[in-house]
């Protein structure tokens, strides 16, 4: 990302009224529709611009940047990885998710299901958060997962800046992605692709256009899926299935400065 876009992209932060991470309780949607919309970070101000009247924007701390890290878990054979990259329903991943201004770390299962509903659940920070297979979080993963949690090894890192917002009447939660990084556990190696945007509409099942949307396709932005750990896998790791994703690395490539 250049000087010249980071700035405007925090010029246009400052234009949206705020709300606290209290204030979003009341859209959490633990249970939702996501849709996923990748473009080049030199789009976000335009974005940002267009939409300071109808969201407001999740402050922390005084931050409304937020910085996340992001540890993915997964058999020793990529069962996760490979169930997302062949298109299996009733799928799952699992993470371990530090919101660093907040100070709180969540191990979380994300699961999709065959009505393409994302069911999120969690549990928050204690002595052994990332000891995978103590007994809180065995006992968690054994009741929403169908792992063993003995078999689940740290695969992927990821760290970058979200930006959060909310409509007006607490039914949307849209989040913005930017200056990723990500890591093979197994192999070391990393990649940075900060020229790139990540948005995720996070709506009830009942919204199925939002004003967001709306204003992404004004823009011929159109969606592409894009999951954080298999794209980032995918890019890194030449040893594991990565064929239905070279279209979209591809085009991420094109955009990365």
């Amino acid at each position: 990302m250049n000087t010249n876009t980071e700035n405007s992209i925090r010029e246009k932060i400052g234009l949206f009224n705020p709300i606290t991470l209290d204030e979003m309780d009341a859209v959490k949607l633990m249970r939702r529709i996501d849709s996923k919309f990748v473009f080049s970070i030199d789009k976000l101000p335009e974005i940002l611009e267009a939409a300071k009247e109808k969201y407001l924007m999740v402050e922390i701390e005084n931050f409304r940047e937020q910085i996340y890290e992001t540890v993915y878990y997964d058999t020793p054979d990529y069962e996760m990885y490979t169930s997302h990259h062949n298109g299996k329903l009733n799928r799952h991943k699992v993470r371990i998710r530090k919101y660093i201004y907040s100070d709180q770390e969540f191990l979380e299962v994300k699961k999709k299901n065959n009505r393409g509903e994302t069911i999120k659940t969690r549990i928050g920070r204690h002595d052994d958060i990332k000891i995978i297979n103590s007994k809180k979080n065995a006992d968690f993963l054994n009741r929403y997962t169908p792992f063993n949690p003995e078999d689940l090894q740290p695969k992927l890192a990821n760290r970058f800046i979200r930006l959060t917002l909310v409509n007006k009447n607490f039914s949307e939660r849209i989040t913005l992605d930017y200056n990723i990084q990500f890591e093979d556990l197994e192999e070391g190696t990393e990649i940075k692709r900060n020229g790139i945007c990540i948005a995720e509409v996070k709506r009830s099942r009942d919204d199925r256009n939002t004003d967001f949307i709306n204003l992404l396709t004004m823009l011929r932005i159109n969606p592409m899926g894009f999951s954080k750990y298999c794209m980032g896998l995918a890019m890194l790791n030449q040893n594991i299935k990565g064929n239905l994703f070279k279209q979209r690395i591809r085009k991420i490539q094109k955009q990365t400065v």
